[in-house]
């Protein structure tokens, strides 16, 4: 029996070691970028400006400036971010075991200050998918979701959570006391204020956006000899501010045009 017991404690190390073996560092890459937007190198602290087409390591931090906006896959394809005007984002975790489409992930977005728009596919149930902001912490699933943190005079931070489609779980210590809300699609929860639901035409606008970010996400089009490029397609929307419609809102963001697919080859 207690040869057993120890073979069977070995083997349980053996399938733990074997699983952290296994894990392996996810990469996330920049996807598009408008106006200012910068990273910190980890060596010298100094802040550098982002391309498209970078790729960073779990630990960086990016910010926007005023005319800033980057659009950034996560951890594999299976989410994608859009940092909007005025916001820093550090990326403290990404890895995955398998596969970084299909395996089990674990994904921590920190959000020190502005706003981020997402989009997280559904994830295995061994998944982990969380925004953490300087209030508060979301959980995704597999969700299109919105999280602001705005800075207040006296230094703390207004903390929105948002549902653009699916559900997220949201928590916050409110007095000492820890609050958990599910929203669904629409939902937003202000944190210290009750939850509410969206104005359609707000919620509309954000799923325009998500639907945006998606197109980013996709590798472009071959445009061989022959082929014609294609028209310009729309321009970003307008982001209006704080989704929570009792609230006065921010003035929004304008996102510049983007460029449409290139066509298919000419006809001979």
């Amino acid at each position: 029996m207690l040869a057993c017991a120890l073979l069977l404690a070995l083997a349980g190390v053996t399938t733990l070691r074997s699983a952290e073996e296994g894990r392996k560092e996810g990469k996330a890459t920049v996807r598009s970028v408008h106006g200012t937007v910068d990273y910190q190198d980890k060596q010298n602290g100094v802040w550098l400006p982002v391309r498209p087409n970078m790729k960073f390591a779990a630990g960086i931090t990016i910010r926007t400036g005023a005319d800033g906006v980057a659009d950034i896959s996560v951890n594999g394809t299976a989410s994608a971010v859009r940092l909007t005007n005025n916001t820093t984002l550090q990326i403290p975790t990404m890895t995955y075991v398998g596969t970084a489409r299909e395996g089990d992930t674990t994904t921590m977005l920190k959000l020190e200050s502005g706003t981020v728009i997402g989009n997280v596919k559904k994830i295995s149930a061994n998944s982990r998918y969380e925004i953490m902001t300087p209030h508060g912490v979301a959980g995704v699933r597999g969700t299109d979701f919105l999280v602001e943190a705005v800075p207040t005079p006296d230094g703390r931070f207004d903390v929105t959570f948002s549902s653009i489609t699916g559900v997220i779980t949201v928590s916050a210590v409110i007095n000492g006391v820890t609050v958990t809300h599910t929203l669904t699609t629409g939902m937003t929860w202000e944190i210290g204020k009750d939850v509410t639901q969206m104005k359609a035409y707000i919620l509309e606008n954000f799923q325009t956006q998500i639907n945006n970010l998606i197109q980013e996400m996709l590798p472009p089009a071959f445009n061989g000899p022959g082929n014609r490029g294609g028209p310009a397609g729309p321009g970003f929307p307008t982001a209006p501010g704080n989704p929570n419609p009792n609230g006065p809102g921010n003035p929004g963001t304008p996102f510049p045009g983007g460029t449409g697919p290139p066509g298919g080859p000419a006809s001979s």
